[in-house]
């Protein structure tokens, strides 16, 4: 559990290392996260290691993306969500997604979310 001093210390922390990521923002992905069951050192950790990697555009990430998590700790994660269009592929980095975008059959912005394309499969874009 995330109490509100280590959300409010961990806020602080976080934008001083990643100052785009304002504290309203953060405060909320962590009050959202209060109940998760990682220790809060696995939470800070993952947090911090987040916020140095210059990929991670959002606080979101967090909680989704385990690459940011201590090794022992990744088996007791919750299962990130899944996309919407690709069973199997999570929806933060689904490889199917990004191959549609790569194909011209999806926007960059509909990574793990369901999107229909308005071509026919197999006609040209």
């Amino acid at each position: 559990m995330i109490t509100k001093p280590q959300a409010e210390t961990l806020t602080a922390l976080l934008n001083q290392i990643r100052p785009r990521w304002s504290t309203t923002s953060l405060m909320t992905i962590l009050e959202k996260n209060a109940q998760h069951p990682a220790k809060f050192a696995d939470i800070a950790t993952a947090a911090v290691t987040a916020a140095r990697d210059p990929i991670a555009q959002t606080p979101g990430i967090i909680f989704i993306d385990t690459r940011f998590w201590p090794e022992e700790t990744k088996h007791r994660l919750p299962k990130p969500p899944e996309c919407e269009d690709h069973i199997g592929e999570p929806a933060h980095n689904c490889s199917s997604c990004h191959a549609d975008i790569k194909c011209g059959d999806r926007p960059a912005n509909m990574i793990g979310k369901h999107h229909t394309t308005n071509r026919n499969p197999g006609q040209p874009t």
